[in-house]
């Protein structure tokens, strides 16, 4: 069965029942139809004997076989389907197993207004997918040639109160003690197939945005997520979101504190070690380095050739290393360069200048200093523990309410 095939149904295990009292009668485990190439695949126990060959009906029509084993069958000859639920049954001499497969003909449209769950579907084969689902094509000349989503999915609307998820993945639950648990929802971008030799740019693994607000809301986050609920060492477990690699941030980057983590030196296995950023009101850059005066007392530094360009406002800071001296900036900072000088020859300074960006993004994102909350903010935190508001939701879960969890 190929894998656009498996699209073109989906199937749910209704019921097993076996006929007949002879202890080993065939036994119905799965079945699939195949409706492109007009065949119906059977999984099972007892499918057939030594000396009695199976007979298959779907829906009291009678199925020429194509392959039988005590365990598959491959039948064919069943008319056109539409969707819908439909009796299968093999017949091995006197004994007979049933079961009923739901075939959905696509392109299938639903519409459900009875109950909570429109559409439900329960795999119970050991590490079997629930819905295995791949967009369409490509199959096209035109520019731009485009493939189908596999899977698309679009929340309710509300007028009131909260709008519906447009896809809601929840993991498995565990009842094993170290049990592994598993993600809610998996994505991987596509990408080359292997052993094409085609270079491609690969796609991400997941493209979120935000939704979009008119008039006086606020625009939604791409991406918002918080950490499980229980024990967290803020490093390694209990994140709202952990890397692998590396991470671009196009733009700013906005957090209530920062630091680096890494294995301790001087102890790696057994404790972390952590540092701070350093932080301004100001998109500042920092330089530094050592340098020694020559015969008359002077030493020039000279700094990369886009410095100038990169930086403006630049503050200097200058410290003797070794013996008492005088040292300061003979001439500023022109053409790529500027000028220590010290009252004694020989004496090596410690420089260190900073400068603020000038760059073009800079420029046009510079970073409040100050900044008003918005209305719904207004008295409210966004870590009220902090101000004596334990138990309060902060501002954060203000804006993004806990999903409800659909369970079937």
């Amino acid at each position: 069965m190929t894998k656009r095939s498996i699209l073109a149904t989906v199937l749910l295990s209704l019921s097993t029942c076996t006929l007949g009292v002879a202890a080993q009668p065939p036994t119905i485990l799965s079945a699939s139809i195949n409706s492109g190439l007009n065949q119906v695949t059977i999984n099972g126990t007892h499918l057939e004997t030594a000396t009695a060959a199976p007979t298959v009906t779907l829906d009291g029509a009678p199925l020429a076989l194509v392959t039988h084993s005590p365990t598959q069958i491959v039948a064919t000859g069943f008319p056109t389907l539409g969707t819908g639920t439909f009796q299968l049954k093999v017949t091995v001499g006197t004994l007979t197993g049933t079961f009923d497969v739901w075939n959905f003909a696509l392109p299938f449209v639903a519409s459900d207004n009875t109950g909570p769950i429109g559409f439900q579907i329960i795999e119970n084969t050991n590490g079997g997918l629930g819905i295995y689902a791949i967009g369409g094509g490509p199959v096209c000349s035109s520019t731009p040639c485009l493939s189908g989503n596999g899977v698309f999915g679009i929340g309710g609307g509300a007028t009131t109160g909260e709008g519906g998820i447009g896809v809601l993945g929840l993991g498995g639950e565990l009842s094993g003690a170290g049990a592994l648990g598993q993600a809610g929802g998996q994505f991987e971008g596509g990408g080359s197939v292997p052993g094409s030799g085609i270079e491609v740019h690969a796609g991400p693994g997941v493209y979120a945005i935000g939704g979009p607000s008119c008039c006086n809301g606020e625009a939604g986050d791409g991406i918002y997520a918080v950490p499980g609920p229980g024990p967290s060492d803020g490093m390694t477990y209990g994140l709202a979101g952990a890397f692998g690699g590396n991470v671009l941030v196009a733009g700013n980057l906005l957090k209530s504190g920062g630091s680096f983590v890494i294995d301790h030196p001087a102890d790696p296995e057994h404790k972390y070690l952590y540092h701070s950023f350093v932080e301004s009101p100001d998109m500042m850059n920092i330089y530094n380095g050592n340098v020694v005066t020559d015969a008359s007392g002077r030493a020039m530094v000279t700094l990369p050739a886009w410095f100038e360009t990169l930086n403006r406002d630049f503050r200097y800071q200058l410290t003797a290393i070794g013996q008492p001296a005088q040292a300061w900036v003979a001439s500023k900072i022109a053409n790529g360069q500027f000028t220590i000088k010290t009252d004694k020859p020989g004496v090596e300074v410690s420089w260190q200048v900073t400068g603020i960006r000038q760059d073009a993004w800079a420029n046009a994102h510079r970073i409040p200093l100050e900044v008003e909350k918005s209305a719904g903010d207004q008295g409210h935190y966004l870590h009220p523990e902090l101000f004596g508001h334990e138990g309060e939701s902060g501002i954060l879960e203000l804006h993004h309410p806990q999903p409800r969890k659909m369970q079937p």
